[in-house]
């Protein structure tokens, strides 16, 4: 089975073993009709949250380019797309086994919940982070943003799909700038930017569809 939602679309799944799955904007999972004996797998492109149905005899198990997530029964998000240079698992409740594919590297880290593991697909960089589950802006819930030390860059990239906009940055120094912010009150895109822009960082220009960020305007 092949479920895609697309840019500005979010669906929601059961799987076989009742299993929630919900997909953010251009996403794609790929998952069996009947789950065997043994495992439990599907194949993801792109962001999904799971509320996995626990069974001890049967690892829930994600492959998502060079990652893999392994749980038996859990709360969790997982981002990784084939565009971005970041994958990121972000553990809610429970505990999940990351294994990292890459040259160099290759092996299971634990995550317990309020942990994030970011890995960096260019030069294998891993960054753990921290977060209060209970204060968690699902973005399954209304149309909520949790960013915990995100670049700009990274956030335009979710910006991009939500909103199925182009957005492009015009300066490199932006792209990094770092942000730790949630938006839980459904705001628009021009909402989002003023709330990131309080330090007046950089300069919003929208031609058509296309959102233009710069350096500040002297």
């Amino acid at each position: 089975m092949e479920v895609y939602a697309g840019m500005g679309e979010r669906r929601e799944i059961v799987l076989p073993d009742s299993t929630h799955v919900w997909l953010n904007a251009g996403t794609k999972l790929i998952y069996p009709k009947e789950f065997n004996r043994a495992i439990r797998q599907v194949y993801l492109s792109g962001e999904m949250f799971a509320d996995v149905k626990h069974d001890e005899d049967r690892p829930f198990i994600v492959s998502a380019d060079r990652l893999e997530v392994k749980v038996l029964g859990t709360q969790f998000n997982l981002k990784s797309s084939q565009e971005d240079v970041k994958s990121e698992v972000s553990l809610v409740r429970g505990k999940v086994s990351v294994d990292i594919k890459a040259s160099k590297m290759n092996g299971k880290l634990i995550l317990t919940a309020g942990d994030i593991l970011r890995f960096n697909k260019t030069d294998n960089h891993i960054d753990f982070l921290n977060f209060d589950p209970d204060s968690y802006a699902n973005w399954i819930d209304n149309d909520n943003f949790f960013f915990v030390e995100q670049t700009l860059g990274d956030i335009v990239a979710d910006l991009r799909r939500h909103f199925a906009v182009d957005i492009i940055i015009t300066d490199k120094a932006l792209r990094g700038e770092t942000y730790y912010a949630s938006f839980v009150n459904n705001e628009s895109l021009d909402e989002i930017f003023e709330a990131l822009n309080k330090d007046r960082l950089f300069s919003v220009r929208r031609e058509a569809e296309v959102y233009y960020l710069s350096p500040p305007l002297k």
